[in-house]
C-alpha cells in the first residue's frame, strides 16, 4: 500500500462519522412531527454527499494498481 492509499483510507474512515451523523439526524428530523421537518432533506443531502466522498476515498484506498510495464528491448 502506498502512502496516498493509506491517507485515503484514513480520511475515508474519518468522514464516516460526520456523514453518518448527518444521515441519522436527517432521518430523525424528517420523521419528526414538530416544525423541524423542513431541515431533514438538506441534512440527508449533506450526509449523502459526505458518505459518497468517503466511498470514493475507500475505492481509491483499495483499488489494485496496474503492474509496471516491462521495459521494451532496444532496437539495435
Amino acid at each position: 500500500m502506498s502512502g496516498g492509499q493509506i491517507a485515503a483510507l484514513v480520511f475515508a474512515v474519518i468522514l464516516l462519522i460526520p456523514g453518518g451523523c448527518f444521515m441519522v439526524f436527517g432521518i430523525g428530523m424528517l420523521t419528526d412531527n414538530t416544525g423541524y421537518r423542513d431541515v431533514g432533506p438538506p441534512l440527508l443531502l449533506v450526509g449523502l454527499a459526505i458518505l459518497s466522498v468517503a466511498g470514493l476515498l475507500g475505492w481509491v484506498a483499495f483499488r489494485k494498481r496496474k503492474p509496471p510495464q516491462p521495459p521494451s528491448p532496444p532496437l539495435s
